[in-house]
């Protein structure tokens, strides 16, 4: 059981989160619209409210954004938390 922090719940992320809740992971979810995100809470994931907090203590992290610039600016967020030798 891995802690996995979750960046970009859209159609693809929800799937591959809810994938790794009935594997056993820890999941903690954050997405741009929270909305969206929130169908995951159902099913075991535990939601963020910032990039940060998705990622803090996560042993990987995974991200599922729309490009490049969405990219770099969550992981701009996500930076100060990010646990020293976590699998990006």
């Amino acid at each position: 059981m891995a802690k996995v922090g979750f960046l970009g719940t859209g159609l693809m992320g929800s799937a591959m989160v809810e994938a790794m809740l009935r594997r056993g992971d820890q999941v903690v979810a954050w997405n741009r619209t929270p909305e969206r995100a929130r169908p995951l809470e159902k099913l075991g994931a535990r939601l963020a409210r910032s990039p940060a907090e998705a990622v803090t203590g996560a042993e990987r992290v995974h991200l599922l954004l729309s490009d490049d610039a969405a990219v770099d600016d969550v992981l701009e967020q996500a930076r100060p938390a990010l646990p020293a030798g976590v699998l990006l």
